[in-house]
Parts: structure tokens; sequence; C-alpha cells
């Protein structure tokens, strides 16, 4: 199996999409998210066979149950799917360890051949193992382009 561990914002929640949707009245249950992004994405997961695990904090902020979280879920989900890279799965939440750590129990107990970790955090910090050559960071302002598309392609194999 080949995995795509996907952080939300900054990489496809850009100021740009969120702009947009402040300036259209779009609800947090009802935004869109950066077309080139969703794009590329699917294209990935089309070329590479690999399934989307949710990484990002959103897991863990709109897990509450609440209904407005779960709309913001579902529109998030529905529109990953829509694009060609629906979510497998999520990351535990891990207390006490940054991303890395849930990304590392996550692929502890689902080996991959490879895998790529898409996030716009620079300091992905206590488990390099896990990081180390497979982080393709996005800048926050850009989300997902070429050049990260490119890298992620490569990763993945």
């Amino acid at each position: 199996m080949k995995a795509i561990f996907l952080d939300i914002d900054g990489v496809i929640a850009t100021p740009t999409s969120v702009r947009l949707n402040y300036l259209l009245g779009r609800g947090p249950e009802r935004q869109w998210y950066d077309p080139v992004s969703l794009a590329y994405l699917g294209r990935l997961v089309t070329e590479t066979g690999a399934v989307v695990v949710l990484s990002s904090t959103w897991r863990r902020d709109l897990g509450g149950g609440s209904p407005l979280a779960e709309a913001i879920m579902g529109n998030l989900y529905d529109q990953l799917a829509a694009a060609g890279a629906p979510v497998l799965d999520i990351t535990p939440v891990c207390p006490g360890t940054d991303r890395s750590g849930e990304i590392g129990a996550w692929l502890d107990e689902h080996p991959c051949s490879s895998y790529v970790i898409i996030d716009d955090l620079a300091r992905l910090e206590d488990r390099p193992d896990v990081t180390d050559g497979h982080l393709v960071r996005i800048e926050e302002s850009d989300g997902i382009r070429h050049q990260h598309f490119r890298r992620a392609l490569e990763l993945l194999g």
C-alpha cells in the first residue's frame, strides 16, 4: 500500500480559497477548497494508487460530533472524493507527540511500501525517522502546486 498523509490548512484550504469562501458567504460547512490543490491531489492518487490518510488537526478539532463539525467534515470528505482523493482513514490522536508521531503510530499498524506527508508545517520533529525523506512541505500561501506534485510522485514511486 502507498499512502498520502494529508494536512488541510495551507495545503488544500489556502488563503485564496478562504478569501473566496468569505466573499461568497459560504459557511464552513459549505466551503470550497483550492481547486488546483484538489486537482493535483486527485491526480496523485490516480497515478500512484495511493490512499489518503487525514493527518490534519481537523480530525481532532472537528471530531467532537456536533452537527456543525459533522457538516464541515462531511463537506471535506465529499470534496476530496469528488476530486478523486477519498479519505481512507485518519491518523490516531496521540497526546504528547506532534503529527509525525501520529503518522508513525498509523504506519506501525499499516505498513506501506511508500508514503508521502503533504503538510505546511516546517517542524515535525518527534519522529524524524517518519518524516525524513517523506515530507513535501507546502508554503501556506500556495497549496499543492506542480513542484509539490512532482516531488510527491517521485516519493511514491
